[in-house]
């Protein structure tokens, strides 16, 4: 060993214990341990694939602040493509390999590019012989859960999400990722109208997520019950609920606000309480601005159109188109029954109908997408 110089695997070891704090959502401790590595690299040993570790791991930091702090994405731009280059050049191998892939994915689907993510994640998949933590095999489940389940491919996210869960219910150190498979578990019982197995799942999350002092995962939780809530047509319980995650996510503007206040505009014009509703659409769209989230930005156009401007339906079209180019036919489905049901009850058949059949399009294309996943 060089004089004065620091061992490579015990930089390695403090790489993995930043890994494991991004792993478990805690930004100010994975700031400190990056500060940190950041100063003993310095004074490294020359290795290389501690270098690309550290890369690998910073562009892995910068997506847990997306949607932690509300990072724009596209910021995350250059530190992709820089990385991107180093694996053509063919720098990353074995587990290095693996992380790319991994992480690319998760960029991919902060991006809402939904089939690229996919892609990505296929790669990783196919390198995970390289993976001897289980707990590492069980967060890759997870995130490609998360997909499939935004892609409403049930039978998928639920075999996922299970995998992750048997791996993660006997570590009590990993409540949090517990209880992300939980919702995504819970998520899918909607989408299979199994209402009451959701709730049941939904409040014991909570539960957990307040014993462990969790704002993100409480806000969560109460957004997931609220939305369990409006399915059943409960709005009063559906209003209370989400007007509680705010309280936890606007702490530090939590990515998944915009979620939130959407779907609590909804509620209350679904209650006919449009002033309360006007006050909840422009909060939102001012974060969904601010945050550059383009989704909720588009989603909010919908809302827009049907309670907030003088029959201004190309707004919503406008929505629906980016929608389609983002391969986000879940949404286009749910939210196309939403507008032909609100056209129906005001008597113009003609909207309420095109949109009944955008509805069964988007179906037809989730379907489909089951059908190519089934034949891999």
């Amino acid at each position: 060993m060089l004089k004065g110089k620091i061992p490579y695997d015990l930089v390695t070891k403090k790489l993995n214990a930043w890994y494991t704090a991004i792993k478990n959502d805690r930004v100010e401790q994975a700031e400190n341990i990056k500060q940190e590595v950041e100063m003993e690299l310095k004074s490294m040993e020359e290795n290389q694939d501690a270098l690309l570790y550290y890369q690998l791991l910073e562009f892995r930091h910068e997506i847990m602040l997306s949607y932690m702090e509300s990072k724009r994405i596209d910021n995350l731009t250059s530190t992709y493509e820089t990385i991107k280059e180093i694996e053509e050049q063919g720098q990353l191998t074995g587990m290095l390999e693996y992380y790319f892939y991994f992480f690319k994915g998760m960029y991919e689907f902060r991006r809402k590019e939904l089939t690229t993510a996919i892609s990505a994640y296929r790669v990783a998949e196919t390198k995970l012989s390289e993976v001897e933590d289980e707990i590492e095999k069980a967060e890759f489940f997870f995130k490609v859960s998360y997909v499939y389940y935004y892609m409403k491919q049930t039978y998928f996210s639920m075999n996922y999400a299970n995998r992750a869960l048997n791996i993660f219910k006997d570590y009590d150190e990993y409540a949090v990722q517990t209880i992300r498979c939980q919702f995504i578990v819970a998520g899918n019982y909607i989408d299979s109208m199994e209402f009451e197995k959701a709730l049941n799942v939904f409040f014991n999350s909570l539960d957990v997520a307040k014993s462990i002092n969790s704002d993100h995962l409480i806000g969560m939780s109460h957004i997931n019950i609220g939305i369990c809530f409006d399915e059943l047509k409960q709005y009063e319980d559906a209003a209370t609920h989400l007007e509680i995650s705010l309280k936890f996510l606007e702490k530090k503007n939590n990515s998944f606000l915009p979620k939130a206040l959407f779907i609590l505009t909804h509620v209350k014009a679904k209650q006919n309480d449009l002033k309360a509703s006007l006050t909840y659409f422009k909060k939102g769209r001012f974060y969904s601005k601010i945050n550059k989230d383009l989704e909720y930005d588009a989603k909010f156009k919908i809302l827009e159109g049907l309670y907030f401007s003088n029959g201004e339906y190309q707004l919503i079209e406008d929505a629906f188109a980016y929608l389609k180019s983002k391969k986000m036919f879940a949404d286009v489905e749910n939210y196309a029954i939403d507008v032909g049901d609100f056209f129906h009850e005001r008597g113009k058949l003609l909207l309420s109908n095109e949109y009944y059949r955008m509805s069964i399009e988007a179906r037809r294309k989730i379907k489909k997408g089951e059908i190519k996943h089934e034949n891999l």
